[in-house]
């Protein structure tokens, strides 16, 4: 996305970090929408992001994201709105 001076600038999306089927890193997200141990839907404001896996849990949270631990066995984008 360029500026009105034609820079390049990067664009205010959210971030998603898988590390192997056990750690994922969110950062931008806005809220949890489901917490349970099999199944975690955050909302990142233009999508939903949904684990699906075992002994889910999240391990830290903050205003800017969070960490998505256990086993993950799938993900799910979807459109939020």
């Amino acid at each position: 996305m360029k500026n009105k001076d034609g820079i390049i600038g990067a664009v205010s999306l959210p971030r998603v970090e898988l590390t192997g089927n056990c750690h994922c890193i969110i950062d931008g997200l806005k809220s949890i929408e489901i917490y349970s141990s099999d199944k975690i839907k955050v909302n990142l404001g233009k999508y939903f992001l949904t684990f699906f896996g075992d002994n889910l849990f999240i391990n830290a949270f903050s205003p800017q994201g969070a960490v998505v631990e256990g086993l993950i066995i799938s993900m799910e984008f979807e459109s939020n709105g």
